[in-house]
């Protein structure tokens, strides 16, 4: 498992609310296509869910980029998950998964500001 630690205001262990960025887990940080990676948090965080809800996006970079998105209009009260199955044609390698929509309103123009993302590898399948 990947867990890729945000800091904005968020510094600190157990329940966090208040506009935080939560910390955000991918299981498994290995997967192949057509696998179901399950994107979660346990962090408590007072944020509004946007109209459509959460825009959550797998991606990789290069020549071949590979998107892959669903919704989620769950908040984050200490039990945030959702799960999205890779597409058969995601391209293999080093990826990401994030709240694509995330409001960073509150992040000045000369800083930077964390972000709800974590990393997982696809391999082929069978590997």
């Amino acid at each position: 498992m990947i867990v890729i630690g945000m800091t904005t205001g968020c510094a600190s262990s157990g329940p966090r609310a208040g506009g935080c960025v939560p910390r955000m887990t991918v299981e498994p940080s290995s997967a192949s296509v057509g696998d179901r990676v399950t994107f979660s948090s346990h962090d408590v965080c007072d944020v509004d869910v946007p109209e459509r809800g959460w825009r959550v996006e797998a991606h990789t970079s290069g020549d071949d980029a590979s998107t892959a998105s669903i919704r989620s209009t769950e908040p984050f009260d200490g039990s945030w998950s959702t799960d999205l199955v890779v597409p058969s044609d995601f391209a293999v390698g080093e990826a990401s998964i994030s709240i694509a929509n995330w409001d960073y309103a509150s992040c000045s123009d000369d800083a930077s500001c964390a972000a709800p993302i974590a990393e997982l590898t696809i391999t082929q399948l069978g590997q």
